[in-house]
């Protein structure tokens, strides 16, 4: 069986089931929301339905596909993706990483919230060009998924032990997350988990399906963007706060992230 690896992108929607040529995988939180019909996926190598009213989260890293049953083609379902690296910022509970980044499914009946609704103004937002429609949206997505997590997870819920390799690179992303405004080497990550460089890069390349370098990178932008929308710093002293060792390289990295330089995006977006 072929399996596709999937880009990650935060999105949403809502709609019918249907049978999947072939498995496929993305580095993200999926959350599927099943309303009327039974779905069945093959998750690795294990049938999983989701029951009508509930809810499923899991990382979507391991190949996954609906399989072609007549329930899966009627399901109305509501579909969330999470890059997985928003999600380890939003410092959820231990035990609730663990679970998710376990490998099976975390299935719970759902709750009133997130409701259909939630879901199509998710949708229209994330596609706005407005960052305060879009820092909107994903306070609201991170609610939302913090409360199947607490209908999924009883209060005093033991997880267990993260397998070895997954446990070194949410350590290993904290680290990135807590020291990226200054120098960060290879070595410093992987001294961080008490690792060999070359292992820790390869292990963090597996399990998160980018690299260290990218990581860091995209952690430096995403905080320039904030800074450029919410600050009248200049873009010499952001390259400086996060963690750019120049600004001819800040200008570089940000202008190719982004599709435009620094200045430009500030008066495109701070205009609105």
């Amino acid at each position: 069986m072929s399996v596709t690896h999937e880009p990650s992108e935060l999105w949403c929607r809502q709609g019918r089931g249907h049978a999947m040529a072939s498995a496929h995988r993305h580095d993200d939180l999926e959350v599927n929301i099943v309303d009327d019909q039974p779905l069945t996926y093959l998750f690795g190598g294990t049938l999983v339905t989701i029951q009508p009213g509930h809810a499923a989260l899991f990382w979507a890293s391991v190949p996954h596909r609906l399989i072609d049953t007549p329930h899966n083609w009627n399901a109305r379902v509501r579909w969330l993706h999470v890059p997985l690296g928003q999600v380890l910022g939003w410092e959820l509970p231990g035990p609730a990483i663990t679970e998710l980044l376990r490998g099976t499914p975390l299935v719970t009946r759902h709750p009133d919230h997130p409701d259909p609704a939630a879901f199509t103004r998710w949708a229209a937002d994330l596609t706005s060009t407005s960052p305060d429609l879009h820092a909107i949206t994903l306070l609201e997505i991170q609610a939302g998924v913090r409360r199947l997590l607490r209908t999924a997870l009883p209060a005093d819920h033991d997880p267990g032990a993260l397998p070895d390799a997954v446990r070194h690179v949410v350590a290993m992303a904290r680290y990135i997350t807590e020291n990226f405004r200054g120098p960060v080497r290879a070595a410093d990550v992987a001294a961080a988990v008490h690792l060999n460089p070359n292992y820790a890069m390869t292990l963090f390349r597996q399990v998160l399906g980018t690299t260290v370098h990218t990581y860091l990178n995209d952690r430096r932008i995403a905080e320039a963007q904030r800074q450029l929308l919410t600050s009248a710093a200049t873009t010499r002293r952001i390259a400086e706060d996060t963690g750019f060792g120049s600004h001819s390289g800040f200008y570089a990295a940000f202008t190719q992230a982004c599709g435009m330089p620094p200045g430009r995006y500030r008066r495109l977006h701070r205009g609105r």
